[in-house]
């Protein structure tokens, strides 16, 4: 979809200027580039044929990592390691919030998983604490960072070459982050502030308009910087190459568009034909040839209007 709009594919560019995709949903994220080197593992690997060009693009889909199922899984984690079972201190959450959920809604989804059989009516207290530092560690508990030996990877042990070359961050990613005014190209250290700084504040500060949003802002700020930092491996200075958008050339972005033109084949895989040009003479003849063509319509529609008009004086 990026490329597409941005049209960069026709022109067969370097690899360094092909711009990558990172995308956030509700259930699942992804991350899409070409790193210029051999993908070792061929499940990430995906073969294409664009423009005339041939590309070796990884490709990852992270199921169950999306936004939604990530804070339910952050949720179910702090509630199984909470001393009792029936409270839950949420550090993401603003200090002063509170309110009770049943355990039938906490675990109704295949991606969190209960230590046992709750009962499904029982009812628990959910409190902030909003503590920003302990937000980060409880988020970072629901990844897997290490890799094996002579291995690179993105989390959970899943292969993943360095990231390379510009992005472009859309979906959850820009949103979050949209909210707090910083998809300008601020920097990670700013960054990092303005999402400590937030994660404080207190609920009393809170508008008491859509206050269920800002309820969860700092868990998704949070979540989205440890998902780019520890978990797709960006760090200060390769974080200046995601941009953060929600438009490209005036359209939104999303995997739709990519999907319709890949399944539609309106990419097509071989360069376009050219149109073969005329040479000057032959333009110069063509445009003489079209001249004398419209003088000699325009005289004998001349003709044709005197035969009528003489015609009508003659009938008078």
């Amino acid at each position: 979809t990026i490329n597409y709009l941005l049209e960069t594919l026709w022109t067969h560019p370097p690899a360094e200027d092909v711009v990558g995709a990172l995308d956030l949903g509700g259930a699942s994220t992804q991350i899409t580039f070409l790193p210029g080197t051999t993908i070792d593992d061929s499940s990430t690997r995906s073969l294409l044929r664009l423009y005339g060009a041939n590309y070796s693009i990884y490709t990852h889909s992270y199921l169950c990592y999306g936004q939604n199922q990530a804070l339910k899984m952050l949720m179910a984690s702090l509630h199984q390691g909470s001393p009792s079972p029936q409270q839950i201190s949420h550090p993401c959450y603003p200090t002063g919030y509170q309110e009770n959920i049943t355990t039938s809604d906490l675990y109704n989804s295949p991606c969190v998983h209960a230590p046992s059989t709750p009962s499904p009516a029982q009812v628990l207290t959910v409190s902030g604490t909003g503590d920003p530092s302990a937000c980060s560690t409880a988020i970072q508990k629901l990844f897997n960072f290490t890799c094996g030996a002579n291995r690179t990877c993105g989390f959970n042990g899943v292969y993943q070459p360095p990231v390379r070359g510009q992005f472009f961050a859309f979906s959850g990613l820009y949103h979050n982050l949209h909210f707090l005014n910083l998809t300008g190209g601020q920097s990670l250290s700013l960054v990092n502030d303005t999402v400590r700084q937030f994660c404080i504040i207190s609920w009393e500060k809170f508008p008491t308009m859509n206050r269920t949003h800002l309820r969860d802002v700092c868990a998704a700020s949070s979540y989205v910087l440890t998902l780019l930092l520890q978990g797709y491996k960006f760090n200060h200075t390769t974080w200046l190459d995601i941009h953060f958008v929600q438009q490209v050339a005036n359209v939104d972005v999303g995997w739709t568009l990519g999907y319709m033109l890949n399944l539609t084949n309106m990419i097509p895989s071989e360069t376009p034909q050219r149109v073969v040009g005329l040479q000057r003479s032959n333009w110069v003849a063509a445009t003489v040839l079209l001249a004398v063509m419209l003088i000699l319509i325009f005289c004998l529609l001349t003709v044709i209007c005197c035969q009528k008009n003489s015609s009508g004086y003659e009938s008078l």
